[in-house]
Order: structure tokens, then sequence, then C-alpha cells
């Protein structure tokens, strides 16, 4: 039940930032802080297993807390908080994404400092163009951070029916090479591609009427 109120929640989140993005840049900037929040939630979370048992009630509570913390907190300070979300969210989602390619490194602290040291950057220098930049921009921004949350809601629902575990996995090992180990990699990319042009071309449509 849990998963299924998340899952509609990310997908009703995603499509406002995807297609409405600039108009409502502001509510976009307070939606990208609560998944900030999110993703600090579940981190405070894994942390502090080991001393707290945090049952799935709890933690729901917690990472909505966080949520609705960090969500209030970028809806109030608006531009000012921009850069420090893009940064959090690209280096998540960096790590989230691309944590195998560094999986031969002996060193297991190297193995997070790396790709989160790469997201980091990414995050800040992005969050700096759109601080800067012009509309079209925060057009790009919001149509692929919408499309990012849209695509890692509904892409393990199309996978599963479609195709197995299984039969997706020979199938992208197949198309990718055995050394790629992402699940659900392809429809990811496809979804992701296809929202993101989709949304940033009827945003672009929307502000020159």
């Amino acid at each position: 039940m849990v998963d299924i109120i998340v899952t509609v929640i990310c997908v009703l989140a995603g499509c406002l930032l995807c297609f409405r993005g600039y108009k409502l840049f502001r509510v976009s900037l307070g939606i990208a802080g609560g998944i900030v929040g999110f993703i600090l939630g579940r981190l405070f979370i894994q942390l502090t297993s080991q001393s707290i048992h945090w049952n799935d009630v709890a933690s729901l509570i917690v990472v909505l807390a966080f949520a609705l913390g960090f969500g209030v907190l970028a809806f109030t300070l608006y531009m000012k908080a921009l850069v420090a979300v893009a940064t959090i969210i690209c280096a998540f989602w960096f790590y989230d994404d691309f944590n195998a390619l560094f999986s031969e490194i002996s060193s297991p602290i190297l193995r997070i400092v790396l790709p989160f040291g790469a997201g980091i950057l990414a995050g800040l220098l992005i969050g700096v163009i759109v601080y800067f930049a012009q509309k079209w921009t925060i057009c790009l921004f919001t149509s692929f951070v919408g499309a990012r949350i849209i695509s890692s809601a509904v892409t393990p629902l199309l996978w599963s029916g479609i195709f197995s575990k299984e039969t997706s996995g020979i199938i992208e090992h197949q198309l990718l090479g055995a050394d790629i180990e992402f699940n659900y990699t392809l429809i990811r990319i496809i979804v992701l591609v296809a929202f993101c042009a989709a949304g940033l071309t009827i945003q672009l449509k929307r502000r020159k009427k």
C-alpha cells in the first residue's frame, strides 16, 4: 500500500514538474526540495537502522516529515535554495544510477565518494546555470527532473507488465553488455527521454503564448 501511494505521488509530482515546471517554478522547486527531503529521510533511516528498529509506519512518517520540511524550506527560500537542491538531487541520482561503474575500485570509501563527488560537481554546475541562465534552461531543468521522477516510478511497473525480471536482465545484458548490472536501464532511458522531450516541448510552447 505504501509503495502504491509513493508511486502515485511521484508520478503526479513528476508530471507537474515536467509539464508545468517553468510556469509554477516556485512550486516546482518546493517539490524538488521535497525530493531532497525524501532522499535524506531514507539516508537517515539507513544510518540509524542499527540502533533504531524502524517499522514501515515509523519509516513512512520520518520520510514524509523530511520531505515536507525540506519542501517547505525550498519553497520559502525559493531561488536561494536552487543550487543546494540541484546539487543534492544530482549527487544522489548519479550515485544511484552509476555507482556500479565504480565497483572495481578496491577502496569501499572511494566507491562511495567518487560517484557522489561527480554528482555534486554536476549538481553545482546545473544549479548555477539554471540560476543565472535564460528561461528555456529552467524549462529544460524542470522537464528533466520531472521526467526522471516519472521514469523511476513507472519503469518497474512497465517492465513487470511486459517481462519477468530474469527476461529483462537477459535483454539488457544482450543489448548493453555483460558488465551492465542495472535493472530496467533501457526502459528507464526511453521513458526519461520521451517525457523530457514532451515536457520541454510543451513548456516552451506555453512560454511563447
